[in-house]
């Protein structure tokens, strides 16, 4: 009897004391934490893009691929060497990567289709400056340069890519997104909008604001974040011929690179990276990273709460989770990767190692089982839309080790 009244005691205040969490979540919120879980160090200088599994960025020594399917240890499995100078700007569409040239004027084309033998097919050097960043449509890339001008590119045939327009913007151009017949340029004296549904005509429609540079579109929500010298502003791009102002980013970030995933927004300071939660409205810091950075942070990419930056001589795997002081002890290894979190309605959960013999439970906080699956492959999706906001239990029973992690169901 006595042994009973304390088990029920036990269970009482244990489900009380979560309940206490939820209202404190409810009233205070919850905390981001960045942390680091692997770099790679041999000169990775400048641009980055994530494409299956790897990241591409260029150092003084090449073009380097490097697999990140283990973030804990990125390695370096192919290579292309400078065509003269190493590139400063690098975009991916199909099976191609596009690279604009840095200290040597150039437009390089590479097939990418066998990403462990990347082969350069074709490069044009009729360029005059430093590239800042390129955008593919169809058969034509647009390219910005540090002579403000935006360039325009006939890429049908890849061996032969050929410069058919051009245009002077009088102003510093830094970063360059495309949708439909508008490419949008981030410049010194503002935003512009350049219409090229004559590629070899471009021409200006309308200028917004001014002291802009790199840009990470998010075309779904019909929006722009745009860098600029403290922070970035968030402008809707619904009427192309008039955009508008929606929020501002204020944080530590200093107008450098900056790119979007998720309702997240990240961008490089001069020795740091700072994150952001966006919505519709608003924009909220969650806070910066520099703890193991060494000199100028130059460039960012992001793939689902994994994030990469290179700095002067470093590539570092980074990591955006959910910190919620809970008391409770959480078993939660690097090989597991779940997100996001908060969840609305679908929840991911990848694993890094293995997932042969893993079964997922995931419970409520009186310890009733709402999901259980097994038999997955080295990821899995799960439907959290019909459940209650609050918090739940992710339990991973593998043969070795059982992982624990809180996540939060808006």
């Amino acid at each position: 009897m006595l042994l009973a009244t304390i088990n029920l005691t036990y269970k009482y205040m244990k489900r009380h004391f979560i309940i206490l969490i939820i209202l404190h979540l409810c009233v205070t919120g919850y905390g981001q934490s960045i942390s680091q879980l692997g770099s790679w160090n041999n000169n990775a200088n400048f641009v980055i893009k994530y494409y299956q599994n790897k990241v591409i960025t260029s150092t003084t020594s090449g073009i380097q691929f490097i697999d990140v399917s283990n973030p804990l240890s990125p390695n370096p499995t192919a290579s292309i060497g400078n065509p003269g100078s190493f590139p400063m700007a690098i975009e991916i569409d199909g099976n191609y990567a596009y690279f604009g040239g840095g200290m040597t004027d150039y437009f390089m084309i590479a097939d990418i289709s066998n990403i462990n033998f990347p082969v350069q097919v074709g490069i044009n050097t009729a360029i005059y400056g430093t590239a800042n960043q390129i955008a593919i449509s169809g058969n034509y890339a647009f390219m910005a340069t540090n002579t403000d001008t935006l360039y325009s590119i006939d890429i049908s045939n890849k061996t032969n890519p050929i410069v058919i327009g051009k245009i002077y913007l009088g102003s510093f151009t830094g970063g360059i997104a495309i949708q439909g017949n508008n490419v949008y340029v981030g410049t010194s004296a503002g935003l512009k909008v350049i219409n090229v549904s004559i590629p070899s005509n471009p021409n200006i429609i309308t200028t917004f604001g001014s002291g802009y540079s790199k840009i990470a579109p998010d075309f779904v929500n019909q929006r722009l974040f745009v860098a600029k010298g403290s922070g970035f502003d968030a402008i809707s791009i619904a009427n192309p011929t008039s955009p508008s102002g929606i929020f501002m980013g204020i944080g530590g970030g200093s107008g450098g690179d900056i790119c979007y995933w998720n309702n997240y927004v990240f961008q490089n300071g001069s020795g740091n990276v700072s994150a952001f939660q966006v919505n519709s409205t608003s924009a909220s810091y969650l806070g910066s990273f520099n703890s193991t950075f060494t000199g100028q942070v130059n460039g960012i990419a992001a793939k689902d709460s994994v994030f990469y930056v290179t700095t002067v001589n470093n590539l570092h795997v980074l990591k955006l989770g959910t910190s919620i002081n809970t008391g409770i002890n959480e078993e939660y290894p690097n090989s597991v990767n779940i997100f996001p979190n908060p969840v609305v309605d679908y929840m991911t959960i990848e694993f890094q190692n293995s997932a042969n013999n893993t079964k997922i439970e995931i419970t409520d906080i009186n310890g009733r089982i709402i999901k259980s699956v097994k038999n997955f492959g080295d990821s899995i999706s799960i439907d959290m839309k019909e459940e209650h906001s609050g918090v739940y239990f992710v339990n991973i029973h593998q043969e070795n080790s059982n992982t624990r992690k809180i996540i939060l169901k808006n």
